[in-house]
């Protein structure tokens, strides 16, 4: 399957190379300027140009595809290589502020508040500070009842990052709170006037089970990094580190405690050839309060406990960087402590860049692993409505039985793909992949067997969910193409589509089999932009235990426009309409979507 692919690969690759070698003169001195590195990337970044503001004359230029967990308008995020080779060659006049603030409302209750100081890089340091809020506080109606509930959800954030320069030293830090709150609105089957068991096989009135609670996630995380700042670092020594801590908590009493450690040397050989060693320390302790009871979060006879991991990372590299072949080679080393047992695995991490017709064009493989650890913090970013008690047991459905929930590991993952650009126009990036896992995280709605056994329904579920972990594989074909037709238009195509097969699971519950999306942006002139998008999300299973069978959610399909004005230097007003569809689609089961979705606001620089 993988040669098939590749070979499919370079047979549609081919009349782009040679279409680009036969480039003329004048066509080459056109071409943009590119510095190309694709070696490994350095780990510290503390001039941290990502959080600077990117909007200096208040317009947005980057199409991007948000794919939300929530009950917000859904649109796709793939994840193909980033293109960088076809950009749009528009140069608005840049304003001389360095703080803005934004505000605007829209139907459903929403509001978004935002404000961002930027001192910006220069000699001695560095500044950024991110404080704001979005919230939508309306109703939303139910796929299987028509009956509209409240769904408020709001999300605070506040954010900084300082770099002090030193000479050829940088010291950065990194700080950030972030507060979401939200409720469990969706559908569940529960009869409040009947009894069942829960897991500890106590009888429970149906009444205890059902829930709309509010739930919260508070988080608050310090990092501090440090390293020799250089730029092209392949010919000199160089080093680099970063340390940190995370604090997790929400309102059912599960507090989560990280400390992180990652650092890297790398030392040249000689011309073009290096050596470099990685090395990661992450340890997790989870707790629950003392009175964290009640029937629908009980786990275990035993009771609810303390857990902890530690996992270590020790990874060497040996490396190559030649104009036409970069290469990357070496091992993943992993301890992981805390689980039912230790264990100790080893990953290749090979990689492999052919650039091929003088940079118009590149071959890429890659042979990796990878793994992570499943901290109740990360699973709850997945699934928000995920249950409490998910951060000490998942269903094993090998066995057949609850057990601790694991970290998921990627024993081995294959790449093939090519990129290209065709003069300043066209560019495109695809690929195959192929990836194994063991312990990969799904997720099922809670349920609870009836008391009255003669009842033809046994099962009924919540509006929570719970994991499920399960071993196999995944292939993908991802593609990403940017047209840029006319110095003020550009149009991006992203999808991947999956093939999922497991090895016990009927389906892999809420996983989608594609993804895709084309965003189009346009100038109208230097005032005006326009932009709209159609991205869908393919039809997903999900198991419905009340009727003991998978049920299927429809394609969600998400048509989107927007358009931003700058009324002057300092005032832009812009307009956001989401799920023009006014599709009623479902990312979980139980929970419906807002329909179509409006916001507008002013962005004001000072």
């Amino acid at each position: 399957m993988m040669k098939s692919i590749i070979y499919s690969i370079l047979i549609c690759a081919f009349p782009v190379l040679v279409h680009a070698q036969q480039d003329t003169i004048a066509n080459k001195i056109e071409r943009d300027v590119e510095v190309v590195n694709n070696y490994l990337p350095t780990i510290s970044n503390p001039y941290k140009l990502q959080v600077d503001p990117v909007i200096d004359d208040t317009m947005s230029y980057k199409a991007t595809f948000k794919y939300e967990v929530l009950n917000k308008v859904e649109t796709v995020k793939t994840k193909p290589d980033s293109l960088q080779v076809a950009t749009m060659d528009f140069k608005p006049e840049q304003m001389p502020y360095n703080a803005w603030v934004k505000g605007g409302v829209g139907n459903y209750g929403s509001f978004i508040g935002q404000l961002v100081y930027n001192i910006g890089t220069n000699e001695k340091y560095h500044l950024n500070v991110d404080l704001g809020n979005s919230s939508a506080l309306g109703k939303v109606k139910l796929h299987e009842t028509d009956k509209k509930v409240k769904a408020p959800t709001t999300n605070t954030w506040i954010s900084t990052n300082y770099a002090k320069f030193y000479n050829k030293i940088a010291l950065d830090a990194d700080l950030k709170f972030l507060n979401y709150t939200y409720k469990h609105y969706g559908f569940q089957s529960i009869d409040t006037t009947l009894n069942y068991f829960n897991s500890t096989n106590d009888i429970v009135n149906g009444e205890s089970l059902a829930t709309d609670i509010k739930q919260r996630q508070t988080s608050f995380d310090i990092q501090l990094g440090f390293n020799n700042r250089l730029v092209d670092p392949r010919d000199k020594f160089s080093f680099g580190a970063r340390a940190g801590f995370g604090y997790f908590g929400n309102k059912t009493g599960v507090t989560e405690r990280d400390i992180h450690f990652n650092g890297y040397l790398r030392f040249p050989i000689k011309t073009n050839y290096l050596f470099d060693i990685i090395a990661k320390v992450n340890n997790s302790k989870i707790n629950v309060d003392d009175d964290y009871e009640g029937s629908i979060y009980s786990s275990s006879p035993n009771g609810l406990s303390t857990r902890k991991h530690t996992d270590i990372t020790l990874t060497p590299h040996f490396g190559i960087d030649f104009d036409h072949i970069s290469l990357r080679a070496g091992l993943n080393f992993v301890l992981d402590f805390g689980g039912a047992e230790d264990n100790f695995y080893y990953q290749p991490d090979i990689y492999a860049d052919f650039n091929v017709s003088d940079g118009a064009a590149s071959l890429y493989l890659g042979l990796t692993g990878g793994y992570r650890a499943n901290t109740f913090r990360e699973v709850a970013k997945i699934n928000p409505w995920v249950s409490s008690d998910s951060y000490d047991r998942a269903w094993v459905q090998e066995t057949g039985q609850y057990d601790e929930i694991q970290t998921t590991q990627t024993p081995i993952k294959l790449t093939a793909g090519v990129r290209a650009k065709i003069a300043h126009v066209v560019a495109f990036d695809i690929a195959a992949e192929y990836e194994s896992f063991d312990d990969e995280v799904f997720f099922v709605n809670k349920k609870f067997l009836k008391a009255d056994t003669t009842t033809t329904k046994s099962y009924s579920y919540t509006n929570m969910f719970e994991v499920i972990n399960e071993n196999g594989k995944v292939g993908r074909i991802k593609g990403e193409l940017s047209i840029t037709p006319t110095a003020k238009t550009q149009v991006i195509l992203k999808g991947t589509y999956y093939k999922w097969k497991l090895n016990y699971l009927e389906e892999p519950w809420y996983k989608p089999n594609y993804e895709a999306g084309v965003d189009v942006r346009f100038f109208w002139n230097d005032k005006l932009l326009i932009k709209a998008g159609v991205n869908s999300v393919g039809a997903r299973y999900a198991y419905n235990p009340e009727k003991n069978s998978k049920e299927k959610l429809d394609m969600i399909l998400d048509i989107n426009m927007g358009a931003e004005y700058r009324i002057n230097s300092r005032w832009t007003a812009f307009l956001d309409c989401n799920n023009l569809a006014a599709q009623d689609y479902r990312k979980w089961l139980g929970y419906s979507s807002h329909r179509v979705n409006v916001l507008g606001g002013i962005t004001f620089k000072f």
